[in-house]
């Protein structure tokens, strides 16, 4: 049945289906930029593919293309192979109802190999699966929420690109950070966020205005790993969605504009046990496990840094002062530490404030997950708590200026290496090259033609 949230077992789904009220499936699967891929089927489709089939199938090059939906020639994908296909197929404990869509149903899928059971090791899903087990094996469990933030344009995505995005009207024309007045002005809008999301099975805690012009954040409650991973996604397809039917643009991009504020996406993360007791809070701090957590991200922020800073803009929002984590230690309730502890006994948890809104949530939590457990598993002391203004300490460790020097440390990861396994390791490390590459090799800025044109 379904519980009122819009989340669906088979019998509700199919109560629906028979009074005439769904008569499509979206059947959709993660993809390496953080967006939906898939289709939408007929019930008839669904219920033979999906339900009782062997799945959807689709071309792998959905995890080998950039986002003009160019293929990479990668190993998953490339000619050699034919560009074959994998089976997506559904997970039903994420079937729901589409409140803007009331005629649809969505279901995210796993990808599996087109002649075997064999799960996609590539998927961004599987991936982060692969770490969740990680952490079950050790008796762990872990639970997620994604603070996001993000810009509105006052103008319809259609326009906004035929403009090449430039001088687009915002919702606000002043600085509106924490306004109530300049929430209400938005308010028609957001409102439907926070009075439809709840519909699309995803729980959320509070609105507000951001700094930036136009900017939102808007703050989701915390739940198991995998779950919220698909919430998070889910819930940026959504914005963008209700964006569009509203003649509005939504942008995640961690730097929109080189005067604003950039976007991002705090991601806190608490440990628990297998039977769901909290194990980060012990004598007013603190656990032992917990400070071994902690220390593993310390320890391989760098390292894993190209989960969470995955594209070329996500480096332009790492300015001093700006409130991105790019000082390297923990600090409590310290904004300026790219790390930050916060809430006490079970709601203790570290929000790791180096993403962007511009993340792809399952590798940022499997990076995570992955620097936690050798954090634990090599018993690493509690890191010390930093005190002051992180970003006037010259003695910290920095995250990375640019995507190339991710990459590297990226590439010389023997934690990326071991916890992802060899084959996602180098597909992750070719992905991102023909990133850098498209970037370096195949584009002339507005910058270099305002630079060079004439005066050089």
């Amino acid at each position: 049945m379904s519980n009122g949230n819009g989340m669906l077992d088979p019998a509700a789904f199919e109560e629906l289906v028979t009074d005439g009220t769904i008569d499509t499936v979206i059947c959709a699967v993660p993809d390496p930029h953080g967006r939906l891929m898939g289709k939408r089927l007929t019930v008839n489709s669904f219920r033979s593919l999906g339900l009782s089939g062997e799945g959807i199938h689709a071309s792998s090059y959905l995890f080998a293309s950039d986002l003009e939906m160019t293929p990479l020639d990668l190993p998953i994908s490339s000619g050699a192979n034919g560009w074959a296909d994998v089976r997506l197929v559904p997970d039903l404990g994420t079937l729901r109802r589409v409140p803007w869509e009331p005629y649809a149903a969505l279901v995210i899928c796993d990808a599996y190999a087109s002649d075997s059971d064999d799960l996609i090791e590539v998927s961004p899903r599987t991936m982060l699966r692969r770490q969740v087990e990680r952490a079950a094996s050790a008796g762990l469990t872990l639970k997620f929420a994604s603070e996001l933030e993000f810009y509105l344009a006052a103008q319809d995505p259609a326009t906004a690109l035929e403009r090449e995005y430039r001088d687009l009207p915002m919702t606000s024309g002043y600085r509106g950070d924490y306004q109530i007045l300049q929430s209400s002005r938005d308010e028609w809008f957001i409102r439907q966020i926070r009075t439809l999301m709840p519909q699309f099975g995803i729980p959320v805690e509070s609105s507000k205005t951001e700094w930036g012009l136009g900017q939102q954040e808007i703050t989701l409650d915390y739940c198991a790993t995998m779950e919220m991973a698909d919430r998070h996604l889910l819930f940026k397809h959504g914005i963008k969605d209700l964006a569009q039917r509203n003649k509005l643009t939504a942008s995640f991009m961690a730097k929109p504009s080189i005067d604003e504020v950039g976007s991002s996406c705090h991601l806190h993360v608490s440990l628990w046990s297998a039977d769901d007791q909290p194990l980060g809070w012990a004598d007013g701090g603190m656990s032992d496990i917990f400070g071994a957590f902690v220390a593993g991200q310390l320890d391989h922020a760098v390292g894993l840094g190209l989960m969470f800073a995955p594209t070329i803009n996500s480096y332009k929002r790492f300015v001093p002062d700006q409130f991105a984590g790019t000082a390297i230690c923990v600090g409590h309730d310290n904004r300026s530490c790219a790390f930050r502890l916060v809430g006490s006994e079970a709601s203790y948890r570290l929000e790791n404030r180096i993403p962007g809104a511009d993340i792809n949530p399952y590798y940022a939590y499997a990076a995570t997950i992955a620097a936690g457990l050798d954090g634990i598993e090599r018993n690493l002391p509690r890191p010390p708590i930093f005190s002051g203004n992180a970003w006037r300490d010259d003695s910290l460790e920095l995250m990375p200026a640019a995507l190339h020097g991710s990459i590297q440390h990226f590439a010389d990861s023997k934690l990326a290496r071991s916890a992802f396994g060899e084959e996602t390791h180098e597909h992750l490390l070719a992905f991102y090259r023909a990133e850098l590459g498209a970037f370096e090799s195949g584009t002339v800025t507005d910058w270099e033609r305002r630079r060079y044109f004439e005066r050089i």
